[in-house]
């Protein structure tokens, strides 16, 4: 059973999202814990592109998207779109290859990206807990439970 934690945030699930949000909040200065439900944090980032992990695609905008508003994502590009998502990963180390419109690491390695980003949470001070299994999460007098 894992004590009772005192974080700013919490960020429940270690995939690459989990991890990028974790980044994110400890970067404003926050105490930031990730909790994940399986064995390791990103372990789907290692299968991604088969094996090679492209980390993001030159051409981006709603035209990529399917759904009724696939404009929903034209904030989100426009604040952090492909040559930040390159710029991110360059500055954790993992020098970008492009290829027909995909980045990947130049190594060709998912490894890398998963690599880079633990490095990053472990640098920031971000605890991480696994094989955490969440069922319920509820406030109360404004603290969540």
């Amino acid at each position: 059973m894992m004590s009772t934690l005192r974080m700013d945030v919490i960020v429940v699930g270690g995939g690459a999202s989990g991890m990028m949000a974790a980044i994110a909040a400890a970067k404003e200065g926050c105490r930031v814990c990730i909790l994940e439900h399986k064995e390791m944090p990103g372990k789907k980032i290692l299968a991604t592109g088969n094996g090679r992990c492209n980390f993001t695609n030159k051409v981006q905008g709603c035209e990529c998207y399917r759904g009724t508003t696939p404009a929903f994502v034209l904030p989100a590009l426009k604040q952090f779109g492909a040559s930040d998502t390159a710029a991110f990963f360059l500055s954790l180390g993992v020098l970008p290859q492009e290829k027909n419109g995909y980045y990947y690491p130049r190594t060709m390695q998912a490894s890398a990206i998963r690599n880079a980003l633990l490095e990053e949470l472990s640098v920031l001070g971000v605890d991480i807990h696994c094989d955490i299994g969440i069922r319920s999460i509820t406030k109360k007098n404004g603290i969540f439970y």
